[in-house]
């Protein structure tokens, strides 16, 4: 499948269908695969479709899941993306729990920052000294965040650690992200960016207007130069 650096369909159904099927292409091109997951409606959305139509259509038993962030709650809590990924993919799959590498929300969060960042250390390979994702699933909200690198903490972009512990600008709430410096170093990216109110930040970042170095998603610049959004129309509007 031959992909543009923006990708934009007319729903979220659409943009389902063609992102399960390159991803489905690039797990058969590796003997395992990895990818980081991360939280939000659409990949519930993509969790459920992968379900239903890809169980047999993707070796599961090979990948291996890690998370671009989460929240510092516990793993049966409502807001854990743990939690959301294990009740609408992991489980219905059957994937075995030595494939499953999750943050423990749980746990005191600058704590958890440092033994996460030792877990990608030992099950990646290493390049350049940082572990490498085979492919990191990211969403941006309204205010131009993604993962969990939020506007007001700019001065976390050019951290040379594998995760930090932050907190939400509003909530407070603690949680436990991925560094802009791991994030790059997958081998893939990709944006799932989908609703109306992403529309300005989507235009201002993906057209390099003068601000867009305000918003943390546009410092996603994987050094495979291998970067793909994903957009409906609502986020991302046609001439």
């Amino acid at each position: 499948m031959t992909l543009s650096t923006h990708n934009t369909y007319p729903s979220v159904e659409a943009l389902t269908i063609v992102f399960a099927e390159w991803l489905g292409e690039l797990v058969a091109s590796k003997d395992s695969f990895s990818i980081a997951l991360s939280g939000g409606r659409t990949p519930i959305y993509l969790f459920d479709y992968l379900v239903t139509h890809y169980r047999e259509k993707i070796d599961w038993q090979k990948i291996k899941f890690y998370w671009g962030d989460e929240r510092c709650v516990p793993a049966d809590h409502a807001d854990s993306n743990f939690r959301a990924a294990l009740e609408h993919l992991l489980a219905p799959l059957a994937i075995p729990a030595e494939n499953i590498f999750r943050i423990q929300g749980e746990q005191d969060p600058a704590d958890e920052a440092q033994r996460y960042a030792q877990v990608l250390r030992d099950t990646l390979p290493m390049t350049g000294g940082i572990p490498q994702v085979d492919l990191v699933l990211l969403g941006m909200g309204a205010d131009g965040h993604t993962a969990s690198l939020f506007p007001n903490r700019l001065d976390l972009l050019p951290s040379t650690q594998i995760c930090e512990a932050v907190e939400h600008p509003e909530s407070g709430q603690p949680r436990v992200t991925f560094t802009m410096e791991l994030i790059n170093q997958a081998r893939y990216v990709a944006f799932l960016v989908t609703g109306a109110d992403k529309a300005e930040k989507v235009r201002i970042i993906t057209r390099g207007e003068k601000n867009s170095k305000l918003y943390p998603a546009s410092y996603v610049n994987p050094r495979s130069g291998q970067l793909y959004w994903f957009f409906d129309e609502a986020a991302h509007p046609q001439p």
